[in-house]
């Protein structure tokens, strides 16, 4: 799946986990994100996670506004629906989110932890190539 992740002042904030195929952000209480912003619309935007057919477990992921007042912006641009890309910021009244495709992780720099003969206590390594 993928991730939004909230920029404050250019630092990474709070994760919110695009784990189901309709993710809303407004300002109302039923939204997956509930963003307390004046300058929101109670039901402002949805993410749909779009199943690829030729590769399973992957997702396209399309922003659609939800007729807001104040819109919704995909890296600086006035948009109704877009179709998201990795790394896309994406600015719903005051606030600006960083979408991640999890895709893109590189998994050859992944660093997994190992057991050691110590109870309790783990080693990190990065995978052999």
């Amino acid at each position: 799946m993928a991730l939004l992740i909230l920029l404050q002042d250019t630092d990474a904030g709070v994760r919110f986990r695009i784990d189901k195929p309709r993710f809303t952000i407004g300002r109302s209480n039923d939204n997956d994100v509930c963003l307390d912003d004046e300058l929101v619309s109670k039901q402002h935007a949805v993410i749909e996670a779009i199943p690829q057919e030729q590769a399973e477990l992957h997702f396209e992921y399309y922003l659609q506004d939800q007729d807001s007042t104040n819109h919704c912006f995909v890296n600086e641009e006035q948009v109704r629906l877009k179709k998201l890309q990795h790394d896309d910021v994406i600015r719903i009244g005051k606030n600006n989110f960083r979408f991640v495709d999890d895709r893109n992780d590189n998994l050859e720099e992944t660093t997994r932890l190992h057991k050691t003969w110590l109870p309790g206590v783990f080693i990190a390594r990065k995978p052999k190539k």
